[in-house]
């Protein structure tokens, strides 16, 4: 009786742990700490379907040097494009922000290497708790640090 009362006990953890595991992937974070730390760790590991479930179904995202886009399925399809041209090293800093209710904002820094360049500059979200209680992100923003490229010289008349 005692060992199989350990075995469904075992087997009950084992099952918590895949829930808990499936949930965390499902999107959303249960803290703005927890959501700037999962939207880093699914950008260094490429996969912008995890980084767009990490944002609400209309959010906006504003990179720099881009256009906008509107909507998860826009944003998992731009973040892929500048995953695809080489995004890695990947770090956030946050440096300000407030919560109140269900929504908050936050400001920070980033890091971060394309190929073989460095690039940093800064960001600014606000956040939106959805009705599981998970932040989201609703709007983001970015822009480099970094000097543009010059333009190419004109050519000789």
């Amino acid at each position: 009786m005692r060992k199989a009362l350990f075995s469904g006990l075992g087997l009950l953890f084992l099952a918590s742990m895949v829930s808990a595991q499936a949930a965390a992937k499902a999107g959303g974070a249960s803290s703005p700490d927890d959501l700037r730390q999962r939207w880093a760790a699914a950008a260094n590991a490429k996969d912008a379907a995890g980084l767009a479930a990490l944002y609400t179904e209309d959010a906006l995202l504003m990179p720099t040097n881009m256009a906008s886009v509107k909507g998860r399925a826009a944003i998992q399809n731009s973040w892929k494009g500048m995953l695809d041209q080489g995004a890695h090293d990947v770090s956030l800093k946050r440096v300000g922000g407030a919560q109140a209710a269900d929504w908050g904002y936050e400001v920070g820094t980033y890091s971060a290497m394309f190929g073989t360049s460095p690039d940093k500059g800064k960001y600014m979200l606000s956040l939106k708790k959805g009705k599981d209680g998970k932040w989201l992100i609703h709007e983001d923003i970015f822009n480099s640090d970094m000097p543009c490229t010059p333009a190419p010289a004109a050519p000789a008349k």
